[in-house]
């Protein structure tokens, strides 16, 4: 016959055997996602800096007209460089990279594309000559269009931006057409005491080295709000 007092030790057994795992199983199980979650941590905490490196590819930097530029976007797949950018207040950003830097003849030339329709006049371009991009005493030429099709030639020095040449409107210049796309390919050529501006292969200017900044850092600069990829660069 068998002894109730068995019956009753081994059902104790089974109700209590599932208890004392479930700690141990939610240990284990904690234990295996742990590694995940805190490698998600670290990417995070590496990529949110004060230079919106969580919006940049490695080596490089935005500076924004105002802010830290942490709203705007850089992605580069192949030769392909898409901006998305944020703003206002005036979030204009000038992207560059340590590595693009040369002096003396050379030639600068990007395809640049508007995919979204612009919420009012801004622009984009090309930045050439920088140096202490980082710093209060920046200084940086730079070649832009905007949606009208006209263009604009200025040097920048800490604060202060003079136009070399105003916005002026050119027929070699694609406008913004119906859908808001707009594509043009923007040059700049150093040429011994000169430069040359072109857009799509046709020269719009040509102004004295002397009066620009033509040895340095070059890169892009890209308006607030502007949806812009860009392609082709040669360098």
């Amino acid at each position: 016959m068998r002894d109730p007092r068995n019956s009753r030790f081994t059902n104790l057994v089974r109700i209590a055997t599932p208890v004392l795992l479930l700690p141990v199983i939610l240990e284990l199980v904690a234990c295996s996602s742990t590694p995940q979650e805190t490698a998600k941590t670290s990417m995070t905490k590496a990529s949110g800096t004060e230079n919106a490196a969580a919006s940049l590819p490695e080596g490089w930097s935005v500076r924004a007209d105002s802010g830290t530029g942490e709203d705007d976007r850089l992605t580069i797949e192949g030769g392909t460089y898409h901006f998305m950018m944020g703003g206002p207040p005036a979030n204009n950003g000038t992207f560059f990279n340590p590595a693009w830097t040369v002096t003396g003849n050379h030639t600068f030339s990007a395809a640049f594309t508007q995919n979204v329709r612009a919420t009012h006049p801004t622009s984009y371009g090309l930045i050439f000559g920088g140096s202490n991009l980082n710093g209060s005493d920046q200084t940086y030429s730079y070649f832009l269009v905007r949606q009208a099709g006209e263009y604009y030639i200025a040097n920048r020095n800490g604060g202060n931006v003079t136009a070399v040449v105003p916005w002026t409107a050119n027929k070699a210049i694609v406008p913004e057409d119906n859908d808001g796309k707009q594509t043009n390919t923007l040059s700049v050529q150093v040429a011994g005491d000169n430069v040359v501006f072109s857009v799509n292969g046709t020269e719009v200017n040509r102004l004295p080295a002397s009066g620009l900044h033509v040895n340095g850092l070059y890169g892009f600069r890209i308006g607030h709000r502007l949806d812009v990829t860009v392609t082709n660069v040669t360098k």
